[in-house]
């Protein structure tokens, strides 16, 4: 599966979650739990399309400055020709 990811937020940040402003709905994403990662979130379920994101980290105060992102998820693949038993 596909996911957006980032770095782990810098120690003493305090950051709470993300915001990904791009998406449709425009999520905001919890903090990696396993904290391998900043932000991780699944885009498995986005339509086929090409997306430019901003990403901003933010805590119980205020978000960053965003971070651009861009990235294409493309069409599903052509079905499957010439099908037989052989």
């Amino acid at each position: 599966m596909p996911f957006l990811v980032s770095d782990p937020p810098i120690s003493g940040d305090n950051v709470a979650y993300y915001t990904i402003v791009g998406l449709p709905g425009n999520p905001q994403a919890p903090l990696d739990p396993t904290g391998e990662y900043g932000v991780k979130y699944d885009v498995t379920g986005v339509p086929a399309g090409t997306y430019s994101l901003m990403v901003s980290a933010c805590n119980a105060w205020e978000c960053s400055l965003p971070a651009p992102f861009d990235f294409t998820r493309p069409n599903a693949p052509t079905s499957p020709v010439g099908l037989r038993i052989l």
